[in-house]
């Protein structure tokens, strides 16, 4: 089971029984791998050697939730000089389909989440709420060198706005667990006036549960992720705020600092942010679930081999390079 999921008992929980095809059954139990019509692998931890024959037409999926630069990274893991310690180079011409965030790149989609507008929500005092937020920004992080220049981003935004970095990155902190996010995030609920959803790689449609899991709480939410502008096209509009929109840190910083100190503004804002909801993961999982079982029932149709998954899920192919200041119109 890949890692996030083992992380999320409540979407593993996710079976066929709702599914239009609900012929499918799943297992982990690896004593089923030879006898099964479909096998799913975490595609960075692919392992170097599978005692099991594999059958022929069997379906390998690369499932997949980080984004390209960590999987190549991990491709190119050495237990020592010789011998690769995972097996994704090995094997990468041996996949039949892609499950990853990336809908331009993935046969079945599994996002970690996806924004929607309520049909009814319940309003709040906004300006109640605005003025309690007596802090700017907050981000938690426990990866200081990313591919997006992550912490030299935040080192010269921490110049123009109150900002407090959570975690390996900055102050110690102790609450929760690893890959997810439970009610110590609901800090954000009290005098945060902004969250800063920063991925550690800019590659399309890299959003995570950075964003997605902590949608709910009641602060401003500031995306650094995707293509450039990509936050802009793939969420409602006033639901965040895109770093893409700002020339440099400092432009970002300013606007900030200026929104959070002018209360009636940031209270209409939240106004409209908190139109919106978030899915759970489980919800993604499922509805990825389904697609694979139709899939699998239509193979005539949906067969194929790809070439070199590497190549498909490339850094190059889908990621763009950060100095960390620089404008966004140079990304």
């Amino acid at each position: 089971m890949i890692t996030f999921l083992q992380k999320r008992p409540y979407a593993s929980s996710a079976n066929f029984s709702v599914c239009e095809y609900n012929n499918c059954e799943i297992t982990s139990s690896k004593r089923f791998f030879s006898r099964s019509d479909a096998v799913m692998f975490e595609g960075r931890r692919m392992p170097v050697y599978i005692p099991y024959k594999r059958p022929r037409d069997q379906i390998w999926i690369f499932v997949e939730h980080e984004a390209p630069p960590a999987i190549e990274n991990m491709a190119n893991e050495t237990r020592n000089l010789k011998n690769p310690k995972y097996g994704v180079k090995k094997y990468r011409d041996a996949f039949n389909w892609t499950m990853t965030y990336d809908k331009k790149l993935a046969d079945i989609h599994l996002p970690y989440g996806e924004l929607r507008q309520y049909k009814d929500y319940v309003r709040k005092d906004y300006k109640a709420i605005a003025l309690r937020k007596t802090k700017g920004a907050l981000i938690v992080t426990s990866h200081c060198s990313t591919e997006s220049k992550r912490l030299e981003y935040l080192m010269e935004l921490k110049k123009h706005i109150d900002l407090t970095i959570l975690g390996t990155c900055g102050t110690k902190w102790n609450c929760g667990k690893w890959l997810y996010h439970d009610d110590c995030f609901s800090i954000m609920n009290r005098k945060y006036a902004f969250y800063l959803a920063f991925e550690n790689a800019l590659c399309n449609q890299y959003f995570t549960e950075k964003l997605f899991e902590n949608f709910k709480y009641d602060t401003l939410f500031v995306t650094r992720g995707g293509s450039p502008h990509e936050a802009e096209a793939l969420f409602p509009k006033g639901s965040v705020i895109d770093a893409d929109a700002y020339e440099s840190p400092a432009h970002l910083g300013k606007t900030l600092t200026a929104i959070a100190r002018n209360k009636p503004d940031y209270a209409k804002r939240l106004a409209i942010k908190s139109q919106y909801y978030s899915i759970d993961f489980r919800e993604s999982y499922q509805r990825a679930l389904c697609d694979l079982c139709r899939r699998l029932n239509h193979q005539d149709i949906y067969y194929k081999t790809i070439p070199d998954v590497l190549q498909v899920l490339s850094k190059k192919q889908s990621c763009r390079e950060s100095s960390g200041v620089q404008t966004s119109s140079e990304h």
